[in-house]
């Protein structure tokens, strides 16, 4: 049975957990907001809050929380591996002397996505507990990412919403779209006729579904940060994976396909370094805020990286 509610309530135990250090502004009860996910150049830059203006449609908006580096950050860490062990072990291996290294104001969390998404840790500053679990994850099964990411951004979601925390999800993949218990192939119907379009397309429904998910979690306020084991190039994988690079990126996140087996521990490091340099940029959204939207940023001399396109939730 998935454990997955058990997380659903820590997000109102991380309410009271990081109360302790409240964000100096807050959104007023209710009160709609988009969160921005930026980086500076270079990236250990301090921003001066008090320099950031923000535009919605062109129109100014509020700021009501900026969190960098030195907050708080939720990491939510998804492990969707069934395949190659060397390559598991090596990503496994670099997480875990990555994941010592994290700040103190890091909290982890490790999920599963096989078989639907499974809480193996729930969120912790005990790196050992999280380092346990990561050397005992079993292995095998189904790939998971497709059908998970949309409830793993609920989670990251809710718990942003409810404690003043920087939050990311952090998938390690080795996913095979021949892997996934639905048919993503887009088999020939008609063999005998040429003008079939899955003749023409046969990547259309792994493209459909990657559109779909995209578009769901374009007001997603968590980015998705994803690191694929093994880059393929058979076409229908190869959408696939190009795919994901789409998918994080319309979460404000970004992926990386590594090619061999000696780049796995460098992306891994700096994934992890990268969502620790991430910052959160809350804007306060107008009552009649369009269903697409973009935000604009500006921030005194700081230059900044982010996502400004945004979609409200549906």
């Amino acid at each position: 049975m998935s454990r997955t509610p058990v997380f659903l309530s820590v997000a109102g135990a991380l309410a009271v957990v990081f109360s302790a250090n409240p964000a100096r502004i807050t959104a007023a009860a209710g009160e709609a907001f988009a969160r921005v996910c930026a980086w500076t150049a270079p990236d250990n830059l301090t921003l001066d809050e008090k320099k950031i203006a923000a535009q919605v449609d062109g129109v100014p908006a509020r700021v009501l929380r900026v969190q960098g580096p030195g907050d708080s950050l939720m990491l939510l860490l998804v492990m969707d591996v069934a395949g190659d062990l060397a390559l598991v072990d090596e990503a496994r291996t670099a997480l875990v002397a990555d994941i010592r290294g994290l700040p103190p104001n890091a909290w982890v969390g490790v999920l599963r996505a096989q078989d639907g998404l499974k809480a193996l840790v729930e969120p912790t500053a005990d790196r050992e507990k999280v380092v346990q679990a990561l050397q005992d994850l079993p292995l095998g099964g189904r790939a998971g990412l497709l059908p998970t990411v949309e409830t793993a951004e609920q989670l990251a979601t809710a718990i942003a919403e409810k404690a003043p925390v920087r939050v990311a999800i952090f998938y390690v993949t080795d996913s095979d779209i021949y892997n996934y218990r639905e048919d993503y192939t887009n088999p020939v119907v008609n063999r005998s006729d040429s003008s079939d379009l899955s003749r023409r397309f046969p990547d259309g429904l792994i493209r459909e579904e990657i559109s779909r998910l995209s578009g769901n979690l374009a007001a997603a306020k968590a980015p998705v940060f994803i690191v694929h084991l093994e880059l393929s190039r058979q076409p229908l994988n190869e959408a696939y994976q190009n795919g994901l690079l789409k998918l994080a990126d319309a979460t404000g996140g970004s992926a990386t396909l590594c090619r061999t087996r000696q780049e796995i521990a460098a992306a891994v490091a700096n994934m992890l370094l990268k969502i620790r340099s991430l910052w959160t940029i809350d804007i306060a959204l107008p009552p009649s805020v369009s269903r697409n939207y973009t935000i604009s940023l500006e921030a005194g001399d700081a230059q900044l990286t982010y996502k400004n396109r945004f979609a409200e939730s549906k």
